[in-house]
């Protein structure tokens, strides 16, 4: 009954901002990627959710982010300008040549609708990177992590009441699946809460170096104890691995030791808690025989499938978005797999299977321009990396590498990476802070 009131009115705000504050877009996207659950707040569009898939407030957020930069483009001779400049740059290219490898793959893919339905959507969050390039400027790159930083700390309400309660606010028909509760707040999935959570964690990092008061500094430590207990309660594998990751490459590229020490020591503590109050948790932690949708056997064979496509397609694969198809033509038979979509849930077995050794070379190609970025704002900035610079702009582009990676460390358990609309964000604030001053417009 609510649902066309609840869409129209998400349409009217987001119009507001779109027209107002269309800068303010971008960290409105990091927070509604959040809110999986908004699936349940709107109507059924019929034939576009056939191909953008259903209606929430992270695919509503993006179209409107999308038309306030191009509509921009199209009036403003300035943002034309920074549009080529961004065009240009070597990681739009690398991104795009990706995108037209899985164009391409439509010529002999196995199921040619899917590939045709990946690519569009692949474009519409290619066109979200370069929304989000046109929109922001250097001088805000912190907002995407406040946002997400408050917005995971806020989910930490219905992380509690779940695990106290033991009462799943959303999907908790399918999580029960596993005799342990695994808290999922407002996502699908545990293991994608967990990512977001490790996203807060970074951004708690990058924001520490530009706070100077030592009593915001004691915030953010405990904000860090909020978040480590939230991932806890996720009971996450995958998501525990992937914060382990981010906090060796912190220690590497980031000066604050201390708060990366800090988390180890927690999570030191909340294990030792866990074994007395919860031991079911951690028993899941310590076994391999539990997951989420599949059971171990079961991701075993899925990924076993995946290499047994890649060798039999060796060069360019079977096409994009076609593991599923290739898959239960000729794996499906063998093995009882649960409905629903079917995905080697890693990201690489399922790149290597849909375009071959050349989609591998183009993915290690986007990792070399992101990783040349970092050294390359890092040899722009060092001889003022002063703790409190706010002008140096490596911390910044260290925490977008953070959320880059986080995004894609966890989607070897997870496999949703290229999807995820933080992943193409994190990239645009990238090129955003290559920029230069003369590049920024007033858009807030």
């Amino acid at each position: 009954m609510l649902q066309w009131p609840v869409f129209v009115l998400t349409i009217i705000l987001l119009g507001y901002l779109a027209v107002k504050k269309p800068l303010w877009l971008v960290p409105s996207l990091a927070v509604a990627v959040a809110l999986e659950i908004s699936i349940n707040w709107y109507p059924n569009l019929g034939f576009l959710e056939k191909i953008l898939g259903e209606v929430s407030l992270t695919r509503l957020t993006s179209i409107v982010l999308i038309l306030a930069a191009f509509s921009r483009v199209f009036f403003s001779e300035e943002m034309r300008k920074k549009l080529r400049v961004v065009l240009k740059d070597p990681l739009t290219l690398v991104l795009l040549v990706f995108i037209i490898l899985g164009g391409i793959s439509v010529v002999y893919s196995a199921n040619f609708g899917n590939t045709v339905t990946e690519t569009i959507r692949l474009l519409i969050l290619f066109a979200v990177f370069i929304s989000t390039a046109l929109l922001m400027d250097k001088e805000r790159a912190l907002l995407p992590f406040k946002a997400v930083h408050i917005m995971a700390l806020l989910l930490a309400l219905v992380s509690f009441y779940e695990g106290i309660t033991g009462n799943l606010i959303w999907q908790g028909d399918k999580l029960l699946v596993e005799q342990t509760l695994r808290v999922n707040a407002t996502f699908v999935d545990p293991n994608i809460f967990a990512r977001y959570i490790i996203l807060g964690i970074a951004s708690n990092f990058v924001l520490q170096i530009y706070t100077r008061e030592r009593s915001h500094k004691l915030i953010y430590m405990a904000c860090l104890a909020v978040l480590l207990a939230e991932l806890v309660l996720t009971g996450s594998r995958g998501g525990f691995l992937t914060l382990l990751a981010i906090l060796i490459a912190t220690l590497i590229f980031l000066p604050n030791k201390k708060a990366v020490l800090w988390v180890l020591g927690l999570g030191a503590l909340c294990g030792v808690l866990v074994i007395f109050l919860r031991p079911e948790i951690w028993e899941r932690m310590l076994t391999m025989t539990k997951g989420f949708a599949y059971s171990s056997e079961q991701r075993l064979y899925l990924w076993k499938a995946a290499i047994a496509i890649f060798k039999d397609h060796p060069l360019i694969g079977t096409g994009l978005g076609t593991f599923e198809t290739v898959f239960k033509q000729s794996y499906f038979d063998l093995m009882n797999i649960p409905g629903g979509a079917i995905r080697s849930h890693t990201t690489i077995l399922t790149i290597a299977s849909e375009l071959g050794a050349v989609g591998l070379a183009v993915l290690t190609a986007i990792w070399a321009v992101i990783l040349y970025r970092l050294a390359k704002l890092f040899s722009l900035g060092h001889d003022y990396l002063g703790m409190f610079q706010e002008q140096n702009q490596y911390f910044a582009g260290t925490g977008y590498v953070l959320w880059a990676a986080t995004v894609f460390i966890s989607s070897q358990a997870e496999g949703r990476f290229f999807e995820d609309p933080i992943f193409w964000l994190s990239c645009a604030m990238l090129v955003v802070l290559k920029l230069s001053r003369k590049y920024r417009l007033e858009l807030d």
